[in-house]
């Protein structure tokens, strides 16, 4: 930790870079997962119109892609999410913390550092992904929903860290943590009483892509608190993460 201390700023951010990289490439849980991330988002832009055909057949629905576009936008966000915040989890139970706390980056720069990247990857991400899942998309909708993309995956990675003791309840909190892909759904119904599930930030995924024909805000104040949402849960959730490190 007293190189990292005496390494110039950027080559500080490397360092820690490759040092994810490389713990990454050693889990073979951590490294499917990231490699998995990739693939839904692919596999749903190629096979949309036998999910059309399916829900037709099974449900009389006749654009059941269009409803579960979303959340294929949303599974990247959420795996990623996850190794980010099990490698934050990790770190903690290693008391590598610690260490970072007593160099000039401190315990609030690593924890930026961890989750400025993991939104980067994840909007990245999304920044490839969106156009095949909705090729038809404004240059402009499409940067405001990498953004929010990028803000799911790194809300998904504070939250594992504020709410999980350690890494097996990590595992266990992601079970339940991954109900948040279907949110979007949500946005479906035609009631005024969907925009309660707006508490989840992943839902105003489905709200600003209007899966239902009765809309109540327009789309541009959907995105303004969207990303409302999502900052008040990475307040909390990094505010809650700060606390029990101390406690520590």
């Amino acid at each position: 930790m007293n190189s990292l201390q005496k390494t110039p700023f950027p080559n500080r951010i490397w360092h820690l870079f490759k040092s994810d990289a490389l713990n990454i490439s050693r889990d073979p849980i951590l490294l499917m997962v990231t490699i998995l991330s990739v693939i839904p988002p692919l596999l749903f832009a190629r096979f949309s119109t036998d999910l059309d055909q399916f829900g037709q057949t099974h449900f009389s629905v006749e654009t059941l892609s269009t409803f579960l576009a979303p959340c294929a936008l949303l599974l990247p966000a959420y795996l990623l999410g996850w190794v980010s915040g099990f490698l934050l989890l990790e770190d903690r139970d290693d008391h590598t913390l610690l260490a970072i706390e007593t160099t000039s980056f401190g315990k609030i720069g690593f924890f930026s550092y961890r989750l400025i990247l993991a939104a980067m990857v994840g909007g990245g991400l999304t920044w490839f992904t969106s156009f095949l899942i909705f090729p038809n998309q404004p240059i402009e909708l499409t940067i405001l929903i990498c953004g929010l993309v990028g803000a799911q995956t790194a809300t998904v990675a504070l939250i594992l860290l504020a709410l999980a003791s350690n890494k097996v309840e990590g595992l266990a909190l992601s079970k339940l943590l991954n109900m948040g892909i279907l949110f979007p759904i949500i946005a479906a119904f035609p009631s005024p009483w969907r925009l309660f599930g707006g508490v989840f930030p992943s839902y105003w995924i489905g709200e600003i892509y209007m899966l239902s024909t009765a809309t109540y805000i327009p789309t541009a104040i959907s995105i303004f608190i969207a990303f409302g949402v999502h900052l008040i849960w990475l307040a909390a959730m990094l505010t809650i993460s700060i606390r029990r490190y101390e406690h520590l």
